[in-house]
């Protein structure tokens, strides 16, 4: 049996918690001018490893905790994606877990549901998943969401709007049932921004 087929045997029927303390969400958007970049580490998700390597996941990140390191730009973010009425970004997708060589990540398509802006839109997103042994499972991966779909008005600059395509990436650790955490982030204080 390789490393990896025990290694799903072991964990199938497990459920995984995201790590905030060690995962992150980022976004950049482009302008003429410059590209704007986000990052968030309040991640809150889950997935569940099924028999047959089937993989059910949601993830769901707070809009007003993404810092670009200017505060002005982000409370302004804030406004554009109207996070008071629209709080999260949220995914759910399924997929199927291939078997791989021992020890080396393998490729997951993950087919789902992107609400965004209060905008649900289907979604599919490709990542790298890696089992450890340890129980814990790191995934990365990338998309791009058209801001204009989820009917976000691009933000301007001297009167130039931002390109429609948000990118976005993230890196997640992932902990099986039982696998300690690691330091959680830092709590929010009150009048604190959020990052």
């Amino acid at each position: 049996m390789t490393t990896f087929a025990l290694a799903l045997a072991l964990l199938t029927g497990t459920s995984f918690t995201v790590d905030p303390g060690a995962s992150t969400a980022r976004y950049r958007i482009v302008h003429k001018l410059h590209e704007v970049t986000a990052t968030s580490a309040r991640l809150e998700g889950k997935a569940v490893l099924q028999p047959e390597g089937r993989v059910i996941t949601q993830l769901r990140v707070p809009v007003a905790s993404f810092d670009s390191g200017d505060r002005n730009r982000d409370v302004h973010m804030q406004e554009v994606l109207e996070s008071a009425a629209f709080p999260f970004v949220v995914f759910k997708g399924a997929g199927a877990l291939p078997a791989g060589p021992p020890g080396a990540p393998v490729q997951l398509r993950l087919a789902g549901e992107l609400e965004f802006h209060g905008v649900k839109r289907p979604l599919d997103v490709a990542l790298e998943v890696e089992l450890r042994p340890d129980g814990t499972a790191r995934a990365r991966g990338a998309f791009e969401v058209s801001l204009e779909a989820h009917r976000v008005e691009r933000p301007s600059l001297l009167f130039v709007k931002v390109e429609d395509a948000c990118r976005v990436e993230f890196d997640l650790l992932l902990r099986g049932d039982g696998s300690a955490p690691t330091a959680p982030p830092r709590p929010l204080q009150a009048g604190s921004p959020a990052h």
